[in-house]
């Protein structure tokens, strides 16, 4: 799975979340999406700034291995 895969699993997470709130408001459930909004921020952040720096991640690696296997 790749960075952005998780950025956008995470941000499927808040969304079923959200979801669930919207028919069922609860306080426990609004400090999930806030908690989770807040992980899912920082995970972005530190994604945005490996890809600035021109770091590959490791299914970046190994994409790139097996197409030179090729």
């Amino acid at each position: 799975m790749t960075d952005k895969e998780v950025v956008e699993s995470f941000d499927n997470a808040w969304r079923a979340l959200a979801r669930k709130y919207q028919k069922y408001p609860d306080n426990d459930i609004r400090c999930g999406l806030n908690l989770l909004r807040e992980i899912i921020g920082n995970v972005k952040a530190e994604v945005e700034e490996n890809h600035k720096e021109g770091q590959i991640t490791i299914d970046e690696w190994i994409i790139m291995l097996q197409e030179g296997i090729k």
